[in-house]
């Protein structure tokens, strides 16, 4: 059963091995490249579209045709007259190709990590670290464990889709937009998974920890308060009569932090730091892997269902 499953999906499983193998071929090249310069605030629109893409297309590719191509085509039910039944019919078809989809997103998170090692060198170079890099909005996504996650989802919302649209070109079609709209969801929420931290100051300068982490937000705030007012946003810098009469002070953190001082107010900045990467991390792919086995069980469901 497990020959006649890999017969089925080799053409799609060795498509996506191709494309896997190319990109990792391109990775390797473009990290090798002497004289990099590249830090993640200057890589290309098309780099960054390619690399958070790809999760989705891969695990959309091996996961639509799974189900959605044996039923268009009735081999399904073919299958079940040689004495196989539904549940190992399912389970060997989602064993092969889901394997060999982890198999291969692991190898490319792998890639991945090194090759945003490669590519950041002259920032680890001026900043020191590299600690600070990775919890990056452009990086994060592309970095860690959440490509693991993003793929496996994807992967399961191919099968889930392909159980009630069974045609795998629209499966796909159709699972693309509904990928990118929980990653965009997931990603809204992200800077709310984890407690962010404050850091405050009489002055417009953050600390090194700010700097090497995710700033979420920035506002000059009442002395007492470090979140902003009622009815008011971060976006609404509250100024005083007091401060604005410092506008002519002198361009220096003495003077700045003088009027903050008059004016009773402070520099608040809150952002996710490098230590929370991790934290971060694991939440997202609980949520991702979460969303994942209830699909899983969706298909289960459907499959079992289905009339012959």
């Amino acid at each position: 059963m497990t020959w006649v499953a890999w017969r089925v999906q080799r053409s799609q499983i060795l498509a996506a091995i191709a494309v896997v193998a190319a990109l990792a071929l391109w990775l390797v090249g473009s990290g090798f490249v002497t004289g990099h310069s590249q830090t993640w605030k200057y890589w290309t629109d098309a780099d960054n579209y390619v690399l958070y893409a790809l999760p989705g297309v891969l695990g959309l590719a091996l996961g639509a045709p799974l189900i959605a191509g044996e039923s268009h085509l009735g081999t399904d039910r073919l299958a079940w007259t040689q004495s196989v039944t539904r549940r190992r019919w399912l389970t060997r078809k989602l064993l092969v190709s889901g394997l060999i989809t982890v198999g291969m997103v692991v190898v490319l998170t792998l890639l991945l990590e090194w090759w945003t090692t490669a590519v950041s060198v002259s920032a680890i170079t001026q900043s020191g670290g590299f600690s600070g890099v990775r919890i990056q909005p452009d990086a994060f996504d592309l970095t860690g464990l959440v490509v693991v996650g993003y793929t496996v989802f994807a992967f399961f919302l191919g099968t889930a889709l392909g159980t009630v649209i069974r045609r795998p070109g629209w499966t796909f079609a159709i699972g693309l937009p509904i990928f990118a709209a929980v990653r965009i969801v997931v990603q809204w929420l992200r800077p709310h998974l984890v407690t962010p931290a404050v850091y405050t100051s009489l002055v417009e300068r953050a600390s090194s920890a700010v700097n090497n982490g995710w700033l979420l937000n920035i506002g000059l705030l009442p002395a007492n308060r470090t979140t902003p007012l009622p009815g008011k946003t971060w976006a609404q810098w509250e100024f005083s009569k007091s401060y604005n009469a410092c506008e002519n002070k002198p361009l220096t953190n003495a003077g700045d932090g003088h009027c903050s001082l008059l004016a009773h107010v402070h520099y608040v900045f809150q952002y996710q730091p490098a230590s929370h990467y991790w934290a971060l991390q694991g939440i997202e792919l609980a949520i991702f892997l979460g969303l994942g086995l209830l699909l899983l069980a969706f298909t289960v469901i459907r499959v079992k269902r289905w009339r012959t």
